[in-house]
Parts: C-alpha cells; sequence; structure tokens
C-alpha cells in the first residue's frame, strides 16, 4: 500500500514544501488543509484524515486538489468489475474484446467479453485453454479437448485415480499426469470461432499430432500449431494450417519450442527454443537464426526483439533489429547484476527492464542503441515486471508475488501514479494479473479487491486510463470510509472499555529495547533451520528465556526426517477462571537454511517472547499458552506437530494469533496487516492497535502458507494475527540478506503490544458460540445455541437484521428466545456476556429462513 508523496511535491503551488504551517495556512489555506490530513493519513488518524478531506473537496477551489485527494484515498481511474472470478487475461489486437480462463483440468472454461461499450457483454464461452485473437481480433482460435475421451483415455483416467487412492509415489503420479495431458492433447481439437457471428469450425490438424500451443499467422489466414508427434515426447514440430492447403511442417526439432510468435509484417516467428535459446525463422527464405538467451520480448511494430542472456559471468539485455536481418545483438546493459524482464517501447525505440544493483530489483530505461540509460525506479520493494502501454508510459509492479501492486510510470520524469486499489483504508488488494490494451488506455487486472486470498476466486477489473475519478465519486469514497472508521473506533472503544486501564498497564511494560536484545542474541545463531546448528540454540535460548520469566516451557521434541530432532516450545500460563479455555499465540522461530531470518521470523518470535514477559505476572481469565514453532520454513512442522499433540490431549483451543515477519518497515510509519480468518478478530485487532499503540494496521483474510493454516485446519476460522507489510513487502525474504539491520524493533515492538491487548481481551473475554440453530414458526423465528463454555457468562445478546437494514437487539439469560416477525433471510447474530460486560469477540451468525 504505497504512500502518495504530500502535496508540495505534487502541485507547483506548493513546490518549495518548506514553510511552516502558519505561514502555509497565510499563503494558501487550502494546501495548508491538504497537508494537515496527509500527515494525519501517514499517521493513521483516518477519521481526522478523513474529515479534512471532505472539507478540502467542499470548498471553493477545492478541486484542484482532486487528483492528489483521490490517489491518496484509493484510485485515480475509473475501474470496472468484469468478471468475479477469472485469470489468464489477454486483449484482441483491435482493443474491442478481453479473454479469460476459469475452472481447473478438465473443466477450464475460456470466456470472451466485448468491453467497447458502456457495460461489459459477454459474446462466447469456449472449452479449453490457450486462446489466441486473429490479428484483427474479429475470431479467436483455441485447442478444446476431447468431445469424447477415448476408451484408453478414460482407461488412463481410472487408472489414476486408483493409484491416488491408494496413496501411490508421487513421482509415478506425476508420471502418469504427464501421460494423460499427452493423451489429451492428441485428442484435443483445433478450433476457429467468428465473434461476430458465433460460426465455429475444427481446424483440420490430424490425429498424430499431440496439440500443445497455437498461434495465428501475422496475416491472419493460417495457423500455426506447437505439437509432438504421436509417440514422439522427444521432438516438437510447429505446422502450418492454411485453409485448402496442405499440412506444412515449419520447424522440427528435439527442442521444446514454446512462446510462438508470429512478427507483425509476416516475415519472421520468433520462439523459445528450449530454456535458454531464441529462435528467429525468416519465413520467405527458411532461415533460422538462434540466439542464446531468455525471456524475448517483442516490440508492437514488430520491428525489433529483446532478451536477456548470460556470458562469461555477466548479464546482457541484448536488442536484435528484425528489418535489417542483423547477424550480432546490441547489447544495451552489460552487468554482473542480475537483469530480467526486459520490454520495448511500441515503436522498438526504448528497453525497459529490472536490474537487481543491491538487494532489491529497480527498473531501467536505454535507448536501443545503448546510449541515455537512466534508472526509472528508486523503491525498497522489489520494482518489476514493466511493460509499455505506449512511448512515454511504462505499467510495472511492486513487491513479492502475494501482494504486488501496479504503478504507472513517465520514462521522461520518472513520475510514479498508484494503479490499482480497492478505495478502502484498511483493506490491501493483492494483484496477480495485468494485461494492457494495445492502444494503451486501458488495463484489466485479476485482482483480490475485496482483500480475501482464502478463496480461490480472483476478480477481474479493468480501469480506463482514459476516465479519472470524478468530484462526487471521490466525495462518496471519503464518506464511505470516515463511517467504517468511526464505527470501528465506536465498536474498538466498546468492546476495551472493561479492561481498558488493565491493558494499557500491561503495554506500557513492553520493550523495544529488550526485544532488540532477544533479536540481537538469535541473530548471532546464523540460520534456525531445521538442518543447522542454529535450530537447536535458538530452542533452548527461548526455554531458558522463558525461565527467566517464571514459566516452565515444555519442549515438544520431535523427528520430522531421519536423523533429524527439532522442538517447538511452549510456555503456558494459566487461567484463573477457565483453565481448561486455551488461546494460543504463536511464532515460528526457525528461519530459511541460507539466512538468518531476522524478519522471517525473528521479528515474531521475539515480539511473542516480549509478550510472554509481560503477561507472566498478569494471568487472564481463560489459559494462555505462548508457541513458539520450529520447521514452518521446512512445512509448518512445528504447528502441525503442535496441533496433533493438543489434539491427542483433547486441548480446547478456542482462539489463536499467529504473527509471523513483523519488523519489516518500508517508510516511517509504523504499519502492518492483519492476517486473519475470523472477522472478529480482525476488528479486535485494529482497535488494539489503535487504542493502545502506535501501530497502523491494514488487513487481508488471509492463512495459507503460515503456520495458521494448521489451526485453521484443526479448529476452523478462529485465527487471527499480524504480519508481512502489507503480504510480503519485504525484499529480504527468505535471502541471506534478512539480517538485523533491516528489521524495525519499534515497529516490532508495536506489533508485540497489539498482541498483548489483543491476547488480554480474547482471553477475558467469552468464545464465539456454538450449535447455532434458527427455526421457523410462522412470523417468528425459534434460536437455540449451546450454552457458553466460559463459568462467567451471565447474558446473551440476540441480534437480528434484516435485508433492508433494520436493525433488533435483544438480551436473554437462558440459551434460547423466540423473536417475532422476523423477515426470511435477516442475519441473526448471538453473542455471550459476562459479568464484566465482555461481549464474545465474534458472533456466531446464522440466516432465518
Amino acid at each position: 500500500m504505497k504512500r502518495i508523496r504530500p502535496l508540495s511535491l505534487l502541485l507547483p503551488v506548493l513546490a518549495a514544501g518548506v514553510a511552516p504551517a502558519g505561514v502555509l495556512a497565510q499563503q494558501d489555506p487550502l494546501g495548508a488543509l491538504y497537508d494537515s490530513a496527509y500527515v494525519n493519513w501517514q499517521d493513521g488518524a483516518y477519521p481526522g484524515a478523513l474529515a479534512q478531506l471532505e472539507r478540502l473537496l467542499q470548498a471553493p477551489g477545492g478541486d484542484r486538489f482532486l487528483e492528489p485527494v483521490a490517489l491518496l484515498t484509493g484510485e485515480l481511474y475509473h475501474a470496472q468489475q468484469i468478471a468475479p472470478d477469472g485469470r489468464n487475461i489477454r486483449f484482441s489486437p483491435n482493443g474491442r474484446f478481453i479473454a479469460y480462463e476459469t475452472g481447473t483440468r478438465s473443466d477450464v472454461r475460456t470466456h470472451i467479453v466485448d468491453i467497447s461499450g458502456d457495460m461489459p457483454r459477454a459474446v462466447a464461452e469456449v472449452p479449453g485453454a490457450g486462446l489466441v485473437f486473429s490479428p484483427d481480433g474479429e475470431r479467436v482460435a483455441y485447442i478444446a479437448p476431447p468431445e469424447q475421451p477415448s476408451t484408453a483415455l478414460k482407461a488412463a483416467y481410472d487408472d489414476f485415480e486408483r493409484l491416488r487412492a491408494a496413496r501411490a509415489d508421487q513421482q509415478e503420479l506425476r508420471r502418469r499426469a504427464r501421460a494423460i495431458a499427452v493423451l489429451e492433447a492428441l485428442e484435443a481439437r483445433v478450433m476457429m470461432r467468428e465473434l461476430e457471428s458465433g460460426r465455429e469450425r475444427t481446424v483440420e490438424a490430424g490425429e498424430d499430432l499431440a496439440k500443445l500451443e497455437v498461434a495465428f499467422s501475422a496475416d491472419g489466414e493460417a495457423l500455426y500449431l506447437t505439437a509432438y508427434p504421436r509417440g514422439q515426447t522427444d521432438r516438437t514440430v510447429v505446422v502450418e494450417l492454411r485453409e485448402g492447403r496442405p499440412r506444412a511442417e515449419l520447424v522440427s526439432g528435439p527442442d521444446v519450442y514454446t512462446g510462438l510468435v508470429a512478427v507483425p509484417g509476416g516475415r519472421h516467428l520468433v520462439y523459445a527454443a528450449g530454456r535458454d535459446a531464441i529462435a528467429v525463422r525468416d519465413l520467405s527464405t527458411g532461415a533460422t537464426r538462434t540466439f542464446h538467451g531468455t525471456q524475448p520480448a517483442l516490440s508492437a511494430d514488430g520491428s525489433t526483439l529483446v532478451f536477456v542472456a548470460e556470458e562469461n559471468g555477466e548479464n546482457t539485455v541484448n536488442v536484435v533489429s528484425l528489418r535489417d536481418d542483423a547477424d550480432e545483438p546490441v547489447v544495451v546493459e552489460r552487468t554482473r547484476n542480475p537483469v530480467a524482464a526486459p520490454a520495448l517501447s511500441p515503436d522498438g525505440r526504448l528497453v525497459v527492464y529490472q536490474m537487481m544493483p543491491r538487494e532489491d530489483w529497480e527498473l531501467y530505461v536505454v535507448a536501443r542503441d545503448g546510449t541515455g540509460k537512466h534508472r526509472l525506479t528508486n523503491e525498497i520493494q522489489h520494482d518489476i515486471a514493466p511493460r509499455f502501454l505506449d512511448s512515454r508510459r511504462v505499467l510495472a509492479l511492486i513487491g513479492e508475488p502475494r501482494h504486488r501492486r501496479s504503478y504507472l510510470y513517465d520514462v521522461e520524469t520518472g513520475e510514479r501514479t498508484r494503479l490499482h486499489h480497492n478505495n478502502t483504508v484498511r483493506t490491501v488488494a493483492p494483484e496477480y494479473e495485468w494485461a494492457a490494451s494495445p492502444d494503451g488506455s486501458k488495463v484489466v487486472i485479476v485482482a483480490d479487491r475485496d482483500g480475501n486470498t482464502i478463496s480461490p476466486e480472483r476478480s477481474v477489473w479493468m480501469l480506463d486510463l482514459d476516465r479519472k475519478v470524478t468530484r462526487d465519486e471521490v466525495l462518496a469514497r471519503i464518506r464511505a470510509n470516515l463511517a467504517h472508521e468511526r464505527d470501528l473506533r465506536e465498536r474498538g472503544e466498546r468492546m476495551f472499555a472493561p479492561i481498558a486501564e488493565e491493558v494499557r498497564a500491561a503495554v506500557r511494560d513492553v520493550s523495544a529495547t529488550r526485544i532488540y536484545g532477544y533479536a540481537s542474541d538469535v541473530f548471532r545463531f546464523g540460520s534456525k533451520h531445521i538442518t543447522q546448528p542454529g535450530n537447536r540454540k535458538a530452542i533452548e535460548y527461548y526455554a531458558e528465556k522463558l525461565r527467566e520469566f517464571g514459566y516452565e516451557p515444555e519442549l515438544q521434541w520431535f523427528e520430522p526426517r531421519p536423523g533429524i530432532r527439532t522442538a517447538n516450545v511452549v510456555a503456558t500460563l494459566r487461567g484463573t477462571v477457565d483453565p481448561d479455555l486455551v488461546y494460543v499465540v504463536s511464532s515460528h522461530f526457525d528461519s530459511v537454511e541460507r539466512g538468518p531470518g531476522a524478519d522471517d521470523n525473528s521479528s515474531g518470535a521475539t515480539a511473542l517472547l516480549e509478550a510472554a514477559r509481560v503477561l507472566a505476572s498478569r494471568p487472564q481469565p481463560r489459559t494462555i499458552k505462548f508457541a513458539f514453532f520450529t520447521g514452518e520454513e521446512a512445512g509448518l512442522l512445528g504447528s502441525r506437530e503442535f496441533v496433533r499433540r493438543a489434539a491427542e490431549e483433547g486441548m480446547k483451543v478456542v482462539g489463536a494469533l499467529n504473527n509471523d515477519m513483523i519488523g519489516y518497515a518500508n517508510d516511517v510509519r509504523l504499519d502492518n496487516t492483519i492476517r486473519y480468518s475470523n472477522h472478529g478478530l480482525r476488528d479486535l485487532q485494529h482497535a488494539a492497535a489503535f487504542l493502545f499503540t502506535d501501530l497502523i494496521t491494514y488487513d487481508a483474510e488471509y492463512y495459507r502458507g503460515t503456520d495458521a493454516a494448521a489451526f485453521y485446519q484443526a479448529w476452523g476460522d478462529i485465527v487471527g494475527g499480524i504480519g508481512s507489510y502489507p503480504i510480503l513487502g519485504n525484499p529480504h525474504y527468505h535471502q541471506a540478506h534478512d539480517v538485523l539491520e533491516t528489521v524495525n524493533q519499534r515497529l516490532v515492538a508495536e506489533v508485540s503490544k497489539t498482541t498483548v491487548a489483543s491476547i488480554m481481551l480474547m482471553a477475558s473475554s467469552p468464545s464465539r458460540l456454538t450449535g447455532l440453530q434458527v427455526t421457523r414458526q410462522g412470523q417468528d423465528v425459534e434460536v437455540s445455541w449451546t450454552p457458553a463454555a466460559e463459568s462467567d457468562v451471565r447474558s446473551y445478546v440476540v441480534t437480528y437484521r434484516t435485508p433492508g437494514g433494520e436493525s433488533r437487539t435483544t438480551v436473554v439469560r437462558d440459551a434460547r428466545v423466540r423473536l417475532p416477525g422476523v423477515p426470511p433471510d435477516s442475519e441473526i447474530v448471538v453473542k455471550a456476556v459476562n459479568e464484566r460486560g465482555l461481549e464474545s469477540w465474534d458472533g456466531a451468525r446464522a440466516a432465518a429462513p
């Protein structure tokens, strides 16, 4: 979630950017108002910032601040949802259509949408993947799966399922899957479809070819098919399929040919030949030039090819003219630094590529003759995957695969503009795929715009770069966020009120100095991977520290691999009221094999250690277990072992927090992401942060690939936690340079404070109720639930919200109630309330029949 620069850097009227607030107010009161709102926003004081921005846009002359306000609060360009789920997006060459895929394995479907009107219009849905548009954009070709699988293919399917059910060796299953893929490709069909009429026909390709990829010729009158000849998966052919002519074999050889492109102009084919070669075939002469290299890219006009290569320990970016048949490429970059992802401007005059001058990727631009090289980015996260939208603008990404964000760059001025957002204050919106229209006016993005990375659906959005948001749209965005922020704060204050003073006293004891001491100690152990000596040293260290704090830690030794012994370290703070009900707060202490893992995850483990110290003398009503997990980087081994033992013991785990990678700060802000599976815990942790700490929190529905997954699989959606600014923003992630000096220990301390506040409220409050049942009795509904597990519960709050938004609440003492006049589909929420007035941190929910 990139910060927007102050207005002093955006608007000429504030170009100096150094005037004191009083002087600035005299010179430009509106500029001073924006400046104040910007500072409040950066400090996480969102209600104040949003109220100021609302006043600013409503003031006479406030319209000149529209663009910076839009970028501060979300998107500048109008966004439209194309589909609720999709992947593998692409534009037609005429920019009129887009295509995307859904489904898996044999159920893959490709959808074609006309985006030329005011509203997207579905044009076609076809089976299969790998669809390509004709050069004029009016037809498509694709490889469709067999209509009726043969007896041999059906037998292969059955055999595979039998072996999988028998838990056969994974290597054997992969071999069978590859064999099935070849059979499917042999029986697949090459299809051609006219988009206007919907007419479709099969393109005869022969039954002797296992069909892999299809591409149109430059004139659109033929198809090029890449395939394996039957029984020859060690040989690849490229054949031309042209109506009225016999199949013509263009290329044949032992290499695997992929990514074939017919270059505009009709003279050349470009394709990857094996893993490290690029071939350029002249269709007029049959001659083929081969270049050692990878990652080929073409200019839109077909004049130029660019690729990267490695030679004598140096990495190069190479440019080839396809119009003058030059034998040798022009080397526009030669360096020992890693280079990748070259791209060309539409006319081939400029090259943009990524290079790693130190620990993270940066973007560079150079002319195709090697002159005028300049650095485009200076971001401490990775800048990657650049592509030109037109001769001046570049689309590129920032971050790691699980949370990348898109930006536009002006290659002349270096000015950067955030592209995609979900227009909310808190929720992050990971992006996964990007496609630009041929004229550069539109960008289609696949993203979890709602922040839900748990569900497999990823929606498809189109941003119109010719249509900026209006003042009314930005005002509506601001007002919606202001209402949400005020409601979040009001609810947070209410939920913490009964124990607020106790929480404040506890978080005051959290010490960044102590946390740095722990971090410095474990950093000296080097790698703490389960295969390294540092793992056992860390186990001994955390156990000894916990003993110093007064705990009797349990070491859960186990042998995940032959000859390798490792252990979780678990400290128990016994509950004072219901000790049989357990909350778990966890972090893994191990690292990847190649480095010490100062952020991933000594940051989480040292914050947990400080939380355990602070709470050691402050027992809570329910039991808290502080779990230091081993083997996360080797496959979530420690958390799974903890869960296994907990199940054997019959441990009643009713809630959990897991922190992972909490110490990386991208800028001056102390911010991080709540990664949750439970909406109640999400809001609880937001409140813990803004009420008791300086931490600024975002959120994402996220647990996969972390120790939180073990909790989710064992006990359902009872887990929250913090980590990975916003998700995997750290360029040192899983690298040898994830070292102590890259971690902001004050940020770690603020997360530790948030964890202390969160777990104190969780362990003091009733947990979520179970067994909720709703049955209709005429106009009324009968609601019942299992009585609360906590012994100090005194009543229950039952609320129902109608589909129209009306809400009614009643308080009862028994675990059942009859609600009169409840409309169908009303949401019923039930929470327990204990003797201190604390409600369940999440409600049990059901819909009225």
